[in-house]
């Protein structure tokens, strides 16, 4: 008797359905009551000790007599008939056992409505347990619909599942049109782009994205003539379709068809819907590969201004720096890559190198043909840069383009001394000579 107290006491603190709904609802029938007391603290005694098949038992009573004793009962029950799914080994039994399972999930969906956890383990288990059998596919597909309902829900383990019950399907029974397969993909790589997006475990997440891109060409041979003979009429039929557009990007990417003008398209169509800082970022460097500049530092001004992930923000950051050097605002450029560079040392390198070639380009335009130690005074500038990105190469570029000794001695200047670069580059560097030859 000590022994099913501290059992029942134990099962109170074990099951967080019990701590969840502590009002136990017994039948009306003092009799019914009484067993059903009974037959309760027997099967929290049972669970604890995972007798689930003794447990079974006295849950099956009680989902038959006491059906709104509480929601921990459908909990315990789905449990106890998985915990001897697992431990059988005859095939057809082990299938009893499994639809009992599914039953106790449905029933209880009736009286206390599956969790999005319960929705999601539901689906993974459909794929665990009759992922070979055809004849469950149908109900499986309809549990995986459900947990994609709130997509922020689904289970990382139910991303590739989804898929790969897919392929089973249309391999096995042909009851999935490509639409719907489509439809399915695009659900599925919108979840694993936004989780990489967030910053969760992106190898583990880029596998999974192969993963699924594998099922899907699988199933259809998607490449770029498919996209733009079957996908791309559509779009430019309805070009405020963001669903479709979604598709077309995400399938562009599977594809490798990213250079395309479709891709470009559907990328807007979707930026302008739900703007981001990554497809800002996409636009802008396209744009920029393009040499559409203005549009270019439009997108990616976006894009930085988006951005949260401090590298990520420095990257584009650095982008943008780039449209402003190619669209000749020398200024803007060299302001953008020195906020890449406190932004994120990773892009110290190439801030600098692009500053320094900044400087170095900029002889022509900012001399004065009056003192060559003043003209030539850019190329201390570009020297400081190339030393700040440790570039020692475009250091003995810009050094070879320093004033002579003999220079700096007719204007009166002592090398070492303090110099104020001028033009647009307004900074302070020092006075070199270049080494004599």
């Amino acid at each position: 008797m000590k022994k099913l107290i501290f059992c029942l006491l134990l099962g109170l603190f074990a099951f967080p359905g019990l701590a969840q709904n502590p009002e136990i609802i017994y039948p009306d029938d003092p009799k019914m009551a009484g067993k059903a007391k009974e037959k309760f603290a027997m099967s929290l005694d049972d669970m604890s000790l995972e007798r689930y098949r003794e447990a079974a038992n006295s849950l099956a009573w009680l989902l038959k007599n006491a059906p709104d004793l509480y929601e921990g009962l459908y909990i315990n029950s789905y449990k106890a008939y998985e915990g001897i799914a697992e431990k059988e080994t005859d095939p057809a039994k082990k299938r009893v056992y499994l639809d009992s399972m599914f039953t106790v999930y449905k029933l209880k969906d009736e009286r206390f409505p599956l969790s999005d956890t319960e929705i999601n383990n539901v689906a993974y288990r459909y794929y665990k347990y009759h992922k070979d059998d055809a004849d469950k596919y149908d109900e499986a597909l309809k549990a995986f619909a459900r947990a994609y309902e709130n997509p922020d829900e689904v289970i990382n383990n139910n991303l590739v599942a989804y898929m790969d019950i897919v392929r089973r399907s249309h391999i096995k029974k042909k009851n999935i049109t490509e639409d719907q397969v489509l439809d399915i993909h695009s659900k599925i790589t919108e979840i694993i782009e936004k989780r990489i997006a967030e910053g969760q475990d992106e190898p583990k997440f880029e596998q999974y994205k192969t993963i699924v891109d594998q099922a899907l060409t699988s199933i259809i041979d998607v490449n770029c003539d498919f996209i733009q003979q079957k996908l791309y009429p559509q779009l430019k039929e309805n070009p405020t379709n963001v669903k479709l557009a979604k598709r077309i990007f995400q399938l562009s990417l599977t594809a490798k068809c990213s250079d395309s003008k479709f891709f470009m398209e559907a990328v807007e169509v979707v930026h302008n819907a739900e703007p981001t800082a990554g497809l800002a970022g996409i636009i802008g460097r396209k744009k920029l590969i393009s040499e559409q500049y203005p549009e270019a530092i439009k997108y990616l001004q976006e894009a930085v201004s988006l951005e949260q992930d401090k590298a990520k923000k420095a990257e584009t950051t650095l982008s943008l720096a780039k449209a402003y050097a190619l669209s000749g605002e020398k200024g803007k450029a060299r302001n953008e890559a020195i906020k890449a560079a406190e932004l994120d040392k990773s892009v110290t390198e190439g801030a600098y190198n692009l500053v320094a070639t900044l400087y170095m380009g900029s002889f022509e335009d900012c001399k004065q043909n009056v003192s060559q130690v003043s003209d030539r005074a850019v190329f201390f500038a570009a020297y400081d840069a190339y030393k700040k990105a440790g570039n020692a190469k475009g250091m003995e570029s810009a050094k070879a383009q320093f004033p002579t000794k003999t220079e700096v001695f007719e204007q009166n200047l002592e090398e070492g001394a303090s110099i104020k670069v001028g033009c647009w580059i307004n900074v302070t560097s020092t006075i070199r000579t270049r080494p004599i030859e």
